[in-house]
């Protein structure tokens, strides 16, 4: 994600004397109450504004809920089908629908919800996994191959 937002931030920690370094500071120095990065904010007084020294910490979040409202929402749509839902053996078409709907409506933010039923799906397709059915050892192999 620090990639996506033009951000580099992991080569300090690929040396490792900084590391090393890090590791040997005494722990007041690091955390003192419940504020963390002590030392790290104390050299940077004077360098950055108090605003950005004493912000909450903030994520990238992947945009999801977006995602499934425009750009991937064909994906979403052509891949959570009545035929594919009813088949899966798990789910009921009628209750996806229906969180499809509410999402692309507004009415809710079920993007991560929809991320993992559209992965599980794909997963599936690519594995001819049926639930009920029993996978077939190649299809367990293949599996653990793409997991490890």
């Amino acid at each position: 994600m620090s990639m996506a937002h033009s951000l580099e931030v992991r080569p300090p920690l690929l040396d490792h004397r900084i590391v090393e370094f890090a590791a040997s500071l005494p722990e007041n120095l690091k955390i003192r109450g419940g504020n963390k990065k002590v030392l790290l904010k104390e050299l940077m007084k004077g360098k950055l504004p108090p605003s950005i020294l004493n912000r909450k910490k903030n994520g990238f979040d992947v945009p999801a809920h977006d995602w499934f409202r425009n750009v991937l929402r064909p994906l979403l749509l052509d891949t959570l089908t009545p035929k594919a839902v009813d088949a899966s053996g798990v789910f009921e078409y009628g209750a996806v629908q229906s969180l499809i709907r509410d999402h692309m409506e507004r009415r809710v933010n079920v993007g991560y919800h929809l991320w993992g039923l559209l992965t599980l799906f794909l997963w599936m397709k690519r594995w001819g996994i049926q639930a009920g059915v029993p996978a077939t050892s190649s299809q367990l192999a293949a599996a653990a191959v793409l997991t490890n």
